[in-house]
């Protein structure tokens, strides 16, 4: 019987000091509070995303208050942040201490330390104006959407996937990019060893010729070719007087007359223009002095 009151009371003991325990802890955090010990500010957002009850308010980085209420803005009475052009869905009440003093210049963000590791709270800024309106119970506050590290990890996903997507278009031009080095170390040595010699050759050609021996033979040829380009422009004078006679009368092969006469060799070989011989023949087929027509071909 005794053994049952003394467990009977260890029980009781126990649960009252996990009450009071539990108690303690939500009175530490503020999750309970006896009756109001602060002031009431409302604060409108266009989101209020990681802001619920209890959420740490924080003045000028210390802490000043918890966040009582967040609740949705009706539609017809939502209203436009001047600076954003957003509509204000958002109403987040928060108590703030009672004996900590805000301007109305104050500016009020939802923060976060740290990239998605802490909770989010509620930043409220001191404005420039020293002797800036206190707020008192109840005043409204435009909040301002400030800039967190965890709006880059959205647009950082989105690129990381437009990156793996570009690096698979760019796979095949790689592999044939990789194709086309491995046959370039394959052909380019012999190719180069071929450069190579191509170029000892013609090295060893032009010692051959830019010899003492070699320069006069060469001198020798143009002087004969010379010669014979010369010779051939007098013999074909000759050939075309011959054939202008015959085009004209024919029949003078076998009964004679005049003739064309063919240029003077020094004539020949001072032009450097086509000398064309045509003759004058009059209706009866008899032949008047010839004329030589020296006509420039381009």
């Amino acid at each position: 019987m005794k053994d049952n009151r003394f467990n009977a009371t260890i029980a009781i003991v126990t649960v009252i000091a996990a009450i009071l325990m539990a108690a303690s802890l939500s009175l530490a955090i503020g999750k309970w509070s006896f009756g109001n010990t602060g002031y009431l500010l409302v604060l409108n957002f266009p989101n209020a995303t990681g802001i619920s009850a209890n959420s740490e308010v924080k003045y000028a980085g210390a802490p000043a208050g918890r966040v009582k209420v967040v609740r949705l803005i009706p539609r017809k009475d939502e209203t436009q942040d001047p600076l954003t052009k957003k509509y204000n869905c958002v109403q987040i009440v928060v108590e703030i201490n009672k004996d900590i003093e805000i301007g109305d210049d104050v500016t009020a963000t939802l923060k976060q330390d740290g990239l998605g590791i802490s909770a989010k709270y509620v930043l409220l800024t001191p404005g420039p104006n020293h002797d800036s309106k206190l707020l008192v119970d109840g005043d409204v506050i435009q909040g301002t959407q400030g800039f967190d590290l965890t709006d880059l990890v959205q647009p950082a996903g989105e690129a990381l996937t437009q990156a793996r997507s570009l690096i698979g278009q760019l796979q095949p031009v790689m592999s044939r990019i990789d194709k086309l080095s491995q046959k370039l170390d394959t052909s380019l040595p012999p190719l180069l060893d071929n450069g190579n010699k191509f170029l000892l050759d013609g090295d060893s050609l032009i010692a051959n010729l830019n010899t003492p021996e070699t320069r006069e033979r060469i001198t020798e040829m143009i002087a004969n070719l010379r010669v014979s380009t010369e010779n051939l422009k007098v013999v074909s004078s000759n050939a075309k007087a011959l054939t202008a006679t015959l085009a004209a009368t024919p029949w003078r092969v076998f009964w004679g007359g005049p003739t064309v006469p063919a240029p003077s060799e020094n004539e020949v070989l001072k032009s450097n223009k086509v000398i064309r011989l045509t003759p004058d023949v009059d209706v009866s087929g008899d032949t008047s002095t010839p004329k030589k027509k020296a006509l420039a071909q381009p």
